[in-house]
């Protein structure tokens, strides 16, 4: 499946950004690539037979109008201070976990037992200055979509304040 007419960005040449890049290049989804070492975006583009162009992360969230961050929790989070106001009207794809190394070689969680990173990225998104509106599950996402009734060329013709969107869902 490709996402036509959309730009699509993957940030993180990890773990998952290398097998979402070659997830996408397998399906036929051209896509930029970038992430804190450029070298390793131009190889992992260069091996991907055309679908990827490497690219710098400002670059990156400057061409596309759908970006995933496969990247660390704690860098998920620079990323969205240092970029929040250039984000605005993009769609976010986010694979993230709040994970990072032990130090013996593993993984440990690095927010509280009882955290979600879900939260924490809501709390980010109203640091923002959005305000998260749950509107349902999956099969409620076509409510947020080009012409749903809670997007802004849908059924009110403008951006939806949070009251207006609790009205109608």
């Amino acid at each position: 499946m490709t996402i036509s007419g959309s730009t699509v960005a993957i940030i993180g040449t990890g773990n998952i950004g290398g097998r979402l890049a070659a997830a996408f290049a397998a399906g036929g989804q051209d896509f930029l690539l970038a992430g804190r070492d450029e070298g390793a975006a131009r190889k992992i583009a260069a091996d991907l037979g055309g679908h990827a162009e490497a690219v710098s992360v400002d670059e990156a969230v400057e061409r596309a109008s759908v970006i995933v961050p496969a990247v660390w929790f704690d860098v998920y989070k620079q990323l969205i201070a240092q970029y929040g106001e250039r984000l605005a009207g993009k769609i976010i794809i986010d694979p993230t976990n709040p994970v990072g190394p032990d130090g013996n070689g593993g993984f440990q969680k690095i927010i509280g037992a009882q955290e979600s990173a879900g939260e924490q990225v809501a709390d980010l998104i109203r640091t923002a200055g959005y305000e998260p509106v749950r509107v349902g599950g999956l099969d409620q996402s076509i409510r947020l979509e080009v012409f749903g009734d809670l997007h802004e060329l849908g059924a009110l013709d403008r951006v939806v304040t949070k009251t207006e969107a609790l009205e109608v869902i």
